[in-house]
């Protein structure tokens, strides 16, 4: 297959510690909550801005959401059950999978839509897309391999749609029902991966340059990118697959609907730090942003539409000390961030307000509520009114 190399800039800017070398793109701020002693990962953002994460220690984790400052916690404590892996769709629809830790033929999908839970069947690493279809493995037995079963759930039923001797994993769905993920097998030294596509009835593996591909990331374009300990970021779309220049060594790639990709690289002395990348695509050609230069792990997160990435970050990979990173748009009152504050703002403006009080799911509101304090109301009128520059 013919390979493409794609052309990237390398870019380079805040975080606590920072030592001057990141370079956030314009427009954005990063901001910081649920900090824990007690371990806090696996963000997942919708485009309402809307986050959900794991916080408390395995066996006693539970499922938090924060919206636009506000935080809720939606499971409690089950002492020896943890949750792991939660997703949320734009209808705030949540998913996550629950069990005992250790035990994985104890765990199990949950849904909550519409402030109903209902129980899937068994299974981990839950996806949701926004029609409220999912992917998730179901754990079957293991040697070398942890064989999983690949599960597609419609909406109203579940299918197996791939059973393997190697490890089947973290499968991830798109709108169109798409689903892709890892199959990795650890019983050879070096181990080896590949990363396969359910889209027409039945399993693919899709070209890959990498000996070890792992954890594919999909959208609505019908991208796909993983990961690589070789090569960096591979992308494959209609039927090639190209590796994106500049992302060398890049791990654990998210992918916005727009094709930005958000992933993880080992920076710092000697390449012992894990700092948080973004590969962009729009608004002309690629650059690479780095986002992070501390002296903690920036590890895994995601993407949406808005170029908006949250991400966790621990002192270390053996501390449990940590919590939530959010780059989010910066809000002056430009409801579409083409710059000027005119005629169009205020209309958006005008179709938000909520009066005072915090509101749930302010969605693209979020952007006019210019205070960042859950509503839509005088006070960020008066902000907006003074940046007001008609047409």
């Amino acid at each position: 297959m013919k390979r493409m190399l794609m052309a990237a800039v390398l870019v380079s800017g805040f975080v606590r510690s920072a030592l001057g070398q990141v370079n956030l793109p314009d427009g954005f701020e990063i901001v910081e909550f649920a900090e824990s002693d007690t371990l806090t990962w696996s963000p997942r953002i919708n485009n309402c801005g809307e986050i959900v994460y794991v916080q408390d220690r395995l066996e006693n984790s539970r499922v938090y959401l924060y919206d636009n400052g506000k935080i809720a916690r939606l499971t409690e404590a089950d002492p020896g059950r943890g949750v792991f892996g939660p997703d949320i769709n734009d209808a705030g629809t949540v998913v996550w999978a629950r069990g005992l830790l250790g035990q994985p033929k104890t765990w199990e999908i949950v849904m909550l839509a519409n402030g109903q839970r209902s129980m899937l069947g068994k299974g981990d690493s839950p996806s949701i897309n926004g029609l409220g279809h999912m992917s998730w493995e179901v754990f079957q037995s293991y040697d070398c391999n942890i064989h999983n079963d690949i599960m597609y759930f419609d909406g109203a039923t579940v299918e197996r749609i791939s059973r393997s001797e190697l490890t089947d994993q973290v499968p991830q769905i798109n709108d169109d029902d798409w689903i892709t993920w890892g199959r990795q097998n650890f019983c050879v030294n070096p181990w080896v991966g590949q990363i396969l596509l359910y889209s027409e009835g039945v399993p693919v593996v899709l070209p890959a340059e990498a000996a070890q591909a792992q954890a594919p990331t999909i959208n609505n374009l019908g991208q796909i990118a993983w990961g690589t300990n070789e090569l960096g970021i591979e992308l494959w779309q209609n039927g090639q697959t190209r590796i994106l220049a500049g992302t060398d060594s890049g791990k654990n790639p998210r992918l916005n609907n727009l094709g930005d990709i958000y992933y993880i690289h080992f920076d710092g002395p000697g390449g012992t730090l894990w700092d948080g990348y973004l590969y962009r695509v729009s608004g002309g050609a690629p650059t690479i942003h780095r986002l992070t230069e501390d002296t903690v792990w920036n590890i895994d997160g995601d993407i949406n539409d808005w170029v908006e990435v949250v991400w966790h970050w621990t002192v270390g990979p053996h501390d449990e000390h940590g919590g939530i990173r959010f780059m989010r748009r910066i809000r002056t009152g430009d409801a579409e961030f083409d710059g000027d504050i005119d005629l169009v703002d205020h209309g958006a403006f005008a179709a938000c307000i909520t009066g005072p009080g915090r509101v749930d799911r302010l969605c693209d509101c979020r952007f006019v509520d210019i205070d960042c304090d859950g509503d839509v109301d005088l006070h960020d009128f008066a902000q907006f009114q003074n940046a007001f520059r008609g047409e």
